[in-house]
């Protein structure tokens, strides 16, 4: 995503769901801007193919995002990382 792009979606990503960026935070505070961007699109329930394209990165990549987001939130493998986005 190009930078200019970036603010945009923000943007309006915080106009639908105003309060989930804040309480993905308070949630975790590790999550770099990478993992946050990817749990957006996953509260916006993106598939990850439709992910892989609007962040332009490869699927290994975006499996070590989701990988590193389920440690530093504490969630087991078994857990659906989709189900506890959305439940924030």
């Amino acid at each position: 995503m190009l930078k200019s792009e970036t603010k945009n979606f923000e943007f309006k990503f915080a106009k639908i769901y105003p309060n989930f960026t804040s309480n993905l935070i308070k949630t975790c505070n590790e999550l770099t801007s990478s993992e946050v961007r990817v749990c957006m699109l996953l509260r916006m329930s993106y598939p990850n193919k439709d992910i892989l394209k609007k962040l332009d990165i490869s699927n290994s990549t975006l499996t070590n995002l989701r990988s590193s987001i389920r440690k530093k939130i504490g969630l087991k493998r078994s857990e659906s990382l989709a189900n506890f986005i959305l439940s924030i």
